[in-house]
């Protein structure tokens, strides 16, 4: 017998198994999706049918006689009629060719066991090949010129099957007829597919996507050449922006009954440790939140996007602004999948320089106040909170009232200089706006924002930051230049310091991230990195640089209190201890920055350093309000798009159309692996658990569970002892039935080297099998040496904080 590995029910023949995934699980394999041979002592993978069927017929086509009478056990009622189950148990078929029925008394024609496949699910199947086409970004012209060939195709197929079944049987069979009939009622299932129209309607029908609203904002006169008659008219032109209803969006999410379970999903707590949003006092303490904790968060980002060529004719033209949104309820490695941050607006940004963001936000704020219960958090632009977009201003922060110059003086929230805004003073100052219109703005405030008309949400208690803009795109790449420079006129030249970050050993985690091309000379605090460049750089600058700086250099000590702070805020979990002690980190740090570059101030960034401790007490930790996932976001609009018409437009419909698509078959378990052989543990010291000795025990070469990749060499953290993590090298990754299970050598950490602001470990012969899901941290590291060649040492970097 052969099984299912979905859900294990047994078929005897490899086409009958293929025909219930295809129809009874819509199961439509590929690089995301694959195919598991779950046969005993078997465990291959297979992205496509065919080589499943190949595999299944050259290693498992000794079907038993006997377990095919108990096949029919596999099939429920709906499935499988009465009929045909006599007509199986009554078989006596070869096994060469086990999918064909004897005849039944009622006609000559033999029966399939195809037939199981209803039309339906023939139209399913032809669906998610042409949904897979226009989910990948091509044309719809394209797309309906792939369908029209394929629905020919489909036809000449038909038209030969019918022809050779025709010539096989006699000219006076009395079957022709009936087999007449039944190609002449077979329906093409590309017909309903083959124009732009049926198929979103098909897909309306199916997935039930949420349509993109058109909104017209204004009608503006544009003067343009009559081509018949050469004069210039004037032409009326909508001004338009593209929003997608917040509510059907979310009725759409709530389908998935996984979904349904994380949103009732009890918030556990632990006293003074933060973990998530729910842990923190803004929580704690909000009128909704607390009395019902299973009250919606919904998350706004919002940014702008260039479409076209940034250096070309066309850039600002077709620049987009968008805004989207995540349910801040479900778990952060859910909503990390760019398919599952979900859009709310498309606009052209110089539409929105025109009308203003409460238009455009008007139709969200509706949709949201008709929800029963809900929660916004923010992280759009100051333009979105009705502050001051320059940060050069006099009052550039959202959060206090401090003056630009006071800020190379103070460095904690609790300096009197620091006046925190709040709903009251925030409402006087709207106050003023309003008695005196000339006023532009007032301690940085230029207008009240349409947020504020939300029942629950208000923007005072804003407390979000962008750590991605902040310490990677502003504070890090800053100081990483000034230290480059100090390193260029004392110890290197530049061009030795080049070619030691080009030519350093980054690891196999960072193999994507590695800094391309360094800009030193270059105007402005940017060395010309993007956010994940300078992540990787800061944190192996130890590494490339450590050898040629004496210990001590307050210049090195700087950037070790960056790393110390950076450590800090990108962590997954904090506790309260550790936000005192950040805050003491930067205070330290801003005043090192001073004494160290006393010629250079402070920036906007360092300021909102001093807001970080207060506010991770308040909303948890600040990785999971990062804009990282949604910056990657623009990406795939970018690859949608082809053309400048209605682009707003063609962006939404596409998007959404990918979504639908994309949750169809989307799971919460994302597991995925490489080639599998068997594993024999021989060493059965290291077992420690008797299921890796009584079960089928595969190897693979590497596995990725929800995006993070495993394999030999890297290192995991196994547990904690005396507040330090037990690291264990990876030898092999093995799969026992659905658990993974990690062959490990134990590492021992001789020290945390301070100057290299890394563990220094060495390699033992203890070896361990660890479950995968005991892990500490699920996030593997690198083994890494330092550049310098007489160091033989071993060194293992953290960039967040574990207990």
């Amino acid at each position: 017998m052969l099984t299912c590995f979905l859900c294990k029910r047994a078929y005897p023949s490899s086409q009958q198994l293929i025909s219930h995934l295809r129809g009874e699980h819509g199961y439509y394999p590929g690089p995301k999706f694959k195919l598991f041979c779950w046969q005993p002592g078997c465990r291959l993978q297979f992205q496509t049918y065919a080589g499943f069927r190949k595999h299944l017929s050259s290693f498992h086509s000794n079907v038993d006689q006997n377990d095919r009478t108990s096949a029919i056990a596999c099939f429920s009622n709906d499935t499988v009629s009465p009929a045909l189950e006599d007509q199986f148990n009554s078989s006596n078929l070869p096994h060469s060719s086990p999918s064909v029925l004897p005849e039944s008394s009622s006609s000559s024609v033999p029966v399939s066991i195809d037939s199981v496949l209803t039309r339906d699910s023939s139209k399913e199947m032809c669906a998610s090949i042409v949904a897979k086409l226009q989910g990948s970004g091509l044309s719809n012209s394209l797309v309906s010129s792939l369908v029209g060939d394929l629905e020919e195709l489909t036809s000449e197929l038909r038209s030969e099957a019918k022809q050779a079944i025709l010539s096989a049987l006699p000219t006076k069979d009395s079957s022709i007829s009936l087999i007449n009939e039944c190609f002449e009622n077979f329906e093409n299932p590309f017909t309903n597919l083959n124009t732009e129209w049926k198929r979103n309607k098909y897909f309306n029908l199916k997935w039930g996507v949420v349509e993109p609203r058109e909104i017209t904002l204004g009608v503006r006169y544009d003067i343009r050449r009559n081509q018949k008659s050469g004069t210039y008219d004037q032409v009326p032109v909508k001004d338009t922006f593209i929003y997608v209803p917040i509510l059907e969006s979310l009725k759409f999410m709530f389908r998935n009954p996984e979904i349904c379970v994380f949103l009732q999903r009890e918030c556990s707590s632990e006293p003074d440790t933060y973990h998530d949003f729910c842990d923190g006092s803004y929580f704690k303490t909000h009128p909704l939140f607390s009395a019902k904790r299973h009250a919606l968060q919904i998350q706004l980002y919002y940014d702008d996007f260039e479409t076209a060529n940034p250096l070309g004719s066309k850039r600002g033209i077709h620049k987009i602004g968008c805004i989207y949104f995540v349910i801040r309820n479900l778990p952060p490695k859910f909503n990390s999948i760019l398919m599952n941050i979900h859009l709310v607006s498309l606009f052209h940004t110089p539409d929105l320089q025109k009308y203003g963001f409460d238009v455009i936000l008007e139709p969200l704020i509706n949709d949201v106040k008709k929800l029963e219960s809900q929660g916004l958090n923010n992280l759009g632009m100051h333009s979105i909170l009705g502050f001051n977009e320059s940060f050069s201003s006099r009052h550039f922060c959202r959060l206090c009232l401090i003056e630009k110059n006071d800020c190379q003086m103070v460095y904690s929230e609790d300096d009197p200089k620091i006046i925190l805004r709040g709903k009251d003073l925030f409402d006087i100052h709207c106050q003023s706006l309003r008695e005196n219109p000339k006023l532009k703005s007032l301690y940085g405030l230029k207008r009240n924002s349409a947020l504020n008309s939300l029942q629950y949400y208000h923007i005072c208690n804003n407390y979000s930051f962008d750590i991605m803009h902040d310490r990677l795109e502003g504070v890090a790449q800053y100081e990483v230049k000034l230290l480059f420079e100090y390193l260029t006129e004392h110890f290197i030249s530049e061009q030795n310091l080049l070619s030691r970050i080009y030519g350093f050993d980054y690891g196999f985690l960072e193999r994507k991230n590695r800094p391309t091309k360094i800009i030193l000379d270059s105007a402005g605090n940017s060395i010309g990195l993007n956010s994940i460049q300078t992540f990787c750089l800061v944190k192996n600058i130890p590494l490339l640089f450590g050898d040629i700086i004496p210990a001590g250099n307050r210049h090195w000590n700087l950037l070790l209190l960056l790393l110390q702070i950076m450590n800090i805020v990108f962590s997954p979990c904090l506790t309260l201890g550790m936000t005192i002690y950040l805050k003491n980190l930067i205070i330290d740090h801003h005043k090192l920055f001073k004494h160290t570059y006393p010629h250079r101030n402070l920036i906007p960034k360092h300021h909102f350093l001093i807001h970080y401790p207060s506010s991770i007490r308040k909303i948890g930790p600040l990785l999971y309000m990062w804009s990282m996932r949604f910056e990657a976001k623009h990406k795939l609009f970018k690859d949608y798009f082809k053309n400048f018409k209605n682009l707003t437009k063609s962006l939404a419909k596409r998007h959404q159309m990918a979504i639908a698509y994309h949750w169809e078959t989307f799971s919460l378990k994302q597991k995925e692996f490489g080639p599998i052989k068997s594993f024999s543990l021989r060493d059965e010291s290291v077992v420690n658990s008797e299921m890796l000795l009584s079960k089928d025990v595969f190897s693979t070469s590497w596995v990725k569970i929800d995006g993070v990749e495993y394999k030999a060499g890297l290192v995991v953290c196994s547990t904690m002892e005396e507040d330090m993590p037990v690291f264990c090298q990876i030898i092999d990754t093995l799969m026992v039935e659905n658990d993974i299970f990690l062959l490990t050598h134990k590492l021992f950490i001789e020290n945390f080297d301070e100057h290299h602001h890394a563990f220094k470990v060495v390699q033992t012969e203890e070896r361990c099998v660890i479950k995968i899901t005991e892990l500490k941290c699920h996030r593997p590291f690198d083994i890494q040496n330092s550049y310098s060649a007489a160091d033989e040492s071993l060194y293992i970097i953290s960039s967040f904080i574990m207990f």
